[in-house]
């Protein structure tokens, strides 16, 4: 597992052989809400193609539903016990740099 894209205090990107992980804060203002899911096949693919912004988009549209009280894509693929905690030491190997 690597840490390949980040938006600081936002979103970090990671990868796994062919999977991608995304690791999401959503501010609600009175709470940060955290997230990590496994990216299906097609946003991948999308990400693949499009790079970075692909991410952002998907970000901003976690953002919106979030706000609207629709968790449902963040609950539908999220990540499991065992790939959040390799996400964590991808993510302390990374700030050692």
């Amino acid at each position: 597992m690597n840490l390949i894209e980040q938006q600081p205090h936002f979103w970090e990107l990671y990868q796994n052989h062919d999977q991608y992980y995304l690791s999401i804060a959503v501010d609600m203002s009175s709470v940060v809400s955290c997230w990590d899911i496994r990216l299906k096949d097609d946003v991948a693919e999308h990400y693949k193609n499009k790079g970075r912004i692909a991410i952002e988009e998907l970000a901003d549209r976690i953002v919106k539903e979030s706000y609207c009280g629709d968790f449902s894509l963040l609950e539908q693929f999220s990540a499991s016990p065992e790939d959040k905690q390799a996400m964590q030491q991808a993510f302390m190997l990374w700030k050692k740099g």
